[in-house]
């Protein structure tokens, strides 16, 4: 498996045809997306890698009920859980509008659980050939202590991941 980071800033046609010609034509792109400025970096490069290759966008936000404000094997508070939702809620319209506004077709999820683990038994599930993520997004404690959900992707994917900064 091949994991490419890029840097938006410049040459985002030159990495689309890379990827291209290193993985074939991309079919179903998974977006991971959390709302935070790496993830609409990453947002940018999969509608333009859905736009060149007429594939479907799937944008995935993961609540993080598995270890999010209190730890492994608590439970977080209702509220806290709907709050969380809520904002993942906005987050996905907006991502959904801006892709659709380039006629891209777009499948929203919300999803619950550890959030790399559940990125990326989505994309085994709906057979997406590509993963996009921002490299760093709004993260926990956790994720301070023990690594980003990049690189969770990263490590547990099965299929190209492609990783925005």
């Amino acid at each position: 498996m091949c994991i490419y980071s890029i840097a938006v800033d410049g040459g985002r046609a030159s990495v689309i045809n890379m990827l291209a010609r290193s993985f074939g034509v991309f079919k179903r792109i998974l977006l991971a997306y959390d709302g935070s400025q790496h993830a609409k970096r990453a947002l940018e490069v999969a509608v333009d890698l859905a736009k060149k290759y007429g594939a479907r966008l799937y944008i995935v936000e993961v609540i993080d009920t598995a270890t999010a404000f209190w730890g492994p094997g608590t439970h977080v508070p209702f509220d806290a859980i709907e709050s969380m939702r809520r904002k993942a809620e906005a987050d996905i319209a907006e991502a959904k509008a801006r892709a659709e506004s380039e006629g891209i077709q777009v499948e929203p999820a919300i999803l619950e659980g550890d959030p790399a683990v559940v990125v990326v038994e989505y994309a085994d599930r709906e057979g997406v050939d590509l993963i996009v993520a921002g490299s760093r997004g709004l993260s926990t404690m956790k994720r301070v202590l023990l690594g980003s959900v990049s690189t969770g992707i990263v490590t547990h994917a099965k299929r190209p991941v492609l990783i925005v900064k």
